[in-house]
């Protein structure tokens, strides 16, 4: 892989990040089109870290909340009863912390099966498909008027994002639909949705360590870093465009999109 496409790839990591559209759908289509054959999880994960760069500057202030609320958890443990019905930001952080479980589960459970998925084609092409089926419904629900999810709106959207390792199924829209379905506004869907993105993606940063320091990546530094700095820029970008399109509820736009390039990648792998 040269630099200049792991920059494109980094752009197109960031773009498709936080749209509803599956990052790792596009970078399988991506990486297929340009040749790349020593494409790894470790720069997936990379690029994943420039997304993650992208979230923090976003979302700087839950970001801080979180921290004191964490602060507050650990230094009065005896009070953490109290706290998680007085304070908000410790609620959210707990509701953070179950929602990530299910996909450490299945990172540690099913860690190679998925990494053989990455290889195909045809499966991001019928997931990015199933992608569209997922936002088209979670569209026509109208959506709710609660703010603050609970401990099982958290597992349930944990699950979505634990299902959405599948290359194609968009992790965004997945999280974003089922807290839609769960009763949460636009605004605070999208807000979990984002936030859940962090551990996931600091966990598959940890797996991937083992990796990196084994010297069983191929990929040279530049590389690595180019795809990081791509997808930080351009994910911060797509996080804004992301957030003014939900609040005028054109979800379903994304829809459209996902069907066609699936559509074209299955078409492609039958050629």
């Amino acid at each position: 892989m040269t630099i200049i496409q792991a920059i494109i790839l980094g752009i197109v990591q960031g773009v498709t990040e936080f749209l509803p559209v599956s990052s790792s759908g596009h970078l399988v289509l991506m990486s297929q089109l340009f040749g790349v054959r020593e494409q790894s999880i470790v720069f997936e994960v990379i690029v994943h870290v420039g997304t993650l760069l992208a979230v923090l500057a976003v979302f700087r202030s839950e970001v801080k909340l979180l921290a004191a609320s964490l602060v507050k958890l650990v230094g009065n443990p005896k009070q953490a009863k109290v706290l998680l019905r007085q304070d908000s930001g410790c609620r959210l952080l707990v509701a953070l912390v179950v929602g990530t479980l299910p996909a450490v589960a299945v990172a540690l459970l099913l860690k190679n099966q998925v990494e053989r998925l990455f290889s195909s084609s045809l499966a991001a092409g019928v997931m990015l498909i199933v992608t569209g089926f997922v936002l088209f419904a979670a569209e026509k629900r109208a959506a709710g008027s609660r703010s603050d999810p609970s401990l099982l709106d958290a597992l349930l959207i944990g699950c979505g994002q634990a299902v959405a390792v599948l290359p194609g199924l968009s992790r965004s829209g997945t999280t974003i639909a089922v807290g839609l379905f769960r009763g949460l506004d636009r605004q605070s869907a999208a807000r979990f949705s984002f936030l859940l993105s962090v551990p996931a993606i600091l966990g598959a940063l940890v797996l991937s360590l083992l990796d990196l320091f084994s010297g069983t990546v191929t990929l040279g530094a530049g590389v690595l870093i180019s795809g990081l700095i791509s997808a930080a820029v351009t994910g911060y970008l797509a996080i804004r465009f992301f957030l003014a399109m939900l609040r005028k509820g054109k979800l379903v736009w994304f829809s459209y999109y996902t069907w066609l390039v699936g559509a074209v990648i299955i078409v492609v792998h039958m050629l």
